[in-house]
């Protein structure tokens, strides 16, 4: 199994009383291929970074759609940002407030798209795996992160609109199968 994960490197410093600033401090990424064994691990490029920052929704895409985030810097970057422990269970949370919501009678906020209840009443035991799976500690995959991610966010999609031809309990049950570094 290929994969990436990050490392905190600290610059080594001979002076004992000089305080560690934020550029002694660099996050490199680690990947791991079957054939060539380990890669040499370097910082992300500020214009990977900044990239990642700015255009977010590309890469999620990307990565919803299975290329594998070793493909480059970028993806490895946001599946690092997406596959993160706390990012993970904000999604969640935020999977449950729509289930929520709708029983509740959530006040009416005007310049905020609802999704649509009738598909999330539908879905609900499908989107609850969903984010039980997310809230989980332990490896997931950006793959299925990112499906869930653009999932939430979509406003075009399942979630919200009825024209979709997306299936919401089809998307959020694909989603929580593809957590899943390994088969079920």
């Amino acid at each position: 199994m290929t994969g990436v994960t990050s490392t905190t490197v600290m610059r080594n410093e001979s002076h004992p009383h000089r305080r560690r600033t934020r550029q002694d401090v660099a996050t490199v990424l680690v990947a791991e291929c079957l054939l060539s064994g380990p890669m040499r691990a370097e910082r992300p490029s500020l214009r990977a970074r900044l990239a990642v920052r700015w255009h977010p929704r590309r890469f999620d895409r990307a990565l919803a759609g299975g290329v594998p985030p070793e493909a480059s810097t970028t993806l490895a970057l946001r599946a690092q940002e997406l596959t993160e422990l706390e990012r993970r269970r904000s999604i969640a949370d935020a999977i449950r407030r729509v289930i929520r919501e709708p029983r509740e009678g959530a006040p009416f906020a005007p310049a905020r798209i609802r999704p649509d209840r009738s598909r999330v009443a539908a879905a609900t035991a499908e989107l609850s795996a969903l984010a039980d799976t997310l809230a989980e500690p332990g490896p997931v995959t950006a793959t299925g992160v990112a499906q869930a991610w653009i999932l939430l966010t979509d406003g075009t999609g399942p979630l919200y609109n009825t024209d979709s031809r997306t299936s919401l309990r089809a998307g959020a049950a694909r989603a929580a199968r593809d957590l899943r570094p390994w088969p079920a």
